[in-house]
């Protein structure tokens, strides 16, 4: 039975990617006769529309089937998914990781916020953790930086009414406001810190994706040794009998903000070939539809 469910969402799966091959192949022939560069551009346009299709006509075909949805997301998050024809250099790569596959770094603006007390409480435990783990210089500034951006940007919204202006958004955002610290506090020490293996950058989210979070994070959250536990964790396991199987601290396991079941919110990377290149775009999945689109060129 269950060989027969994970055959049923991998056919799923490759019929809606062929379909997005197909689509992008055909767009490709059309475009020959422009530049390489503004033509695999246009064509990253049209995929990144089909994108969101593909993945929201997965998501669909399984409904509310758990099981079936934690297939689909360790399809996506856990190998990239590459379709090439057969006797062809053409191909395309799908690689996707969870929005909230972290503790949101917005979370951190929440002092004062009563509902959202769980979630400030641990994203500041961490921030002072990575503070004492790295041995930063200024963590009062840093804060101060991060809380000022969250803000400001968040003001800026209400003025505009643009919905990304909310909070930090994105890990590049993010880490302009640390060069900006590491500038003003000559702190070289941030630099060793890999903050998308502990943050996620997503203004609005409650949640955090449990059972796709980084062993770095497991480690520092739950006080356990990274060492010991970066060969044994892997995304997609059950995070909660993870702790308890390895006697981690549970005292900041809350129910209330790891949830097991399937976020429908990713981040997304293509990357196609075209006319003797390789290019790549990103994208975030959430909402039921693909957003902020972004090009990254020629790899």
């Amino acid at each position: 039975m269950r060989k027969g469910i994970v055959l049923f969402i991998t056919l799923s799966i490759i019929i809606a990617m062929l379909g997005l091959v197909g689509v992008i192949f055909t767009y490709l022939d059309k475009a020959k006769k422009n530049t390489s560069h503004t033509s695999a551009m246009i064509q990253a346009n049209l995929f990144f529309g089909d994108s969101s299709r593909a993945i929201k006509f997965m998501l669909k075909r399984v409904g509310n089937n758990k099981s079936k949805k934690k297939m689909i997301a360790d399809t996506l998050y856990l190998a990239p998914l590459t379709l090439q024809p057969e006797d062809s250099d053409t191909f395309v790569t799908v690689v996707c990781k969870p929005l909230d596959g972290g503790v949101n770094i917005n979370w951190l603006a929440y002092e004062n916020n009563k509902t959202m007390q769980p979630q400030y409480e641990i994203a500041q435990m961490l921030f002072d953790r990575i503070v004492d783990e790295y041995s930063l210089e200024d963590a009062n500034l840093l804060l101060d930086k991060i809380i000022e951006n969250i803000n400001q940007d968040r003001e800026l919204e209400s003025k505009n009414r643009v919905e990304d202006k909310k909070g930090i958004n994105s890990l590049k955002r993010f880490q302009e406001i640390v060069r900006d610290y590491q500038f003003e506090a000559d702190d070289k020490k941030v630099e060793e810190v890999e903050w998308e293996n502990f943050f996620a950058f997503d203004f609005g989210a409650t949640l955090i994706d449990g059972d796709y979070i980084s062993a770095n994070l497991v480690a520092m959250l739950f006080n356990m040794d990274y060492e010991v536990i970066r060969n044994e964790w892997f995304m997609g396991d059950d995070l909660d009998k993870f702790i308890s199987a390895h006697n981690g601290d549970r005292e900041n396991y809350n129910n209330k903000i790891f949830t097991k079941n399937i976020i429908e919110r990713l981040n997304c990377k293509v990357t196609y070939s075209y006319q003797g290149g390789i290019y790549a775009f990103g994208f975030d999945y959430l909402d039921e539809g693909a957003k902020r689109f972004e090009f990254y060129g020629n790899q």
